[in-house]
């Protein structure tokens, strides 16, 4: 669910950013309003997907992670670091060659986005898979 969430208000965010630019003629600045919308949906999204979790099997809701779910989750954390951490590094090289600060923003918002939503898909093929 959380991946679904990601992917739909990155998708929306994304589109405002690139409409914005293109009626602007350059990179579009950062604007809060949408920020703070595509945020509360993706709070209302985690709300959601939690309930219906926890309502899908009550008896694990409150489990504490055993050894392979600490596994799974180091896993995924650590190559999603990686995947944000070239993004950033993408950006800033974006900023070095053309000088656009608006471009770093989205593109580190890109790659927060594009990071979180690798950990999730890594975290199901690693249960999947084993690890």
């Amino acid at each position: 669910i959380m991946t679904a969430a990601l992917l739909v208000t990155g998708t929306i965010y994304f589109y405002a950013v690139i409409a914005m630019s293109q009626a602007l003629g350059f990179t579009a600045p950062p604007h809060i309003g949408l920020i703070i919308f595509v945020t509360v949906l993706i709070v209302v999204f985690a709300i959601f997907g939690h309930i219906v979790a926890a309502l899908g099997n009550p008896a694990d809701a409150n489990a504490p992670k055993d050894e392979r779910d600490k596994h799974v989750a180091q896993r995924a954390g650590n190559i999603s670091g990686l995947v944000l951490g070239f993004g950033v590094m993408g950006g800033v090289c974006h900023y070095a060659w053309l000088a656009d600060g608006n471009l770093l923003f989205h593109s580190v918002v890109l790659g927060m986005v594009v990071s979180q939503t690798v950990e999730y898909a890594l975290t199901i093929v690693f249960y999947r898979r084993g690890v």
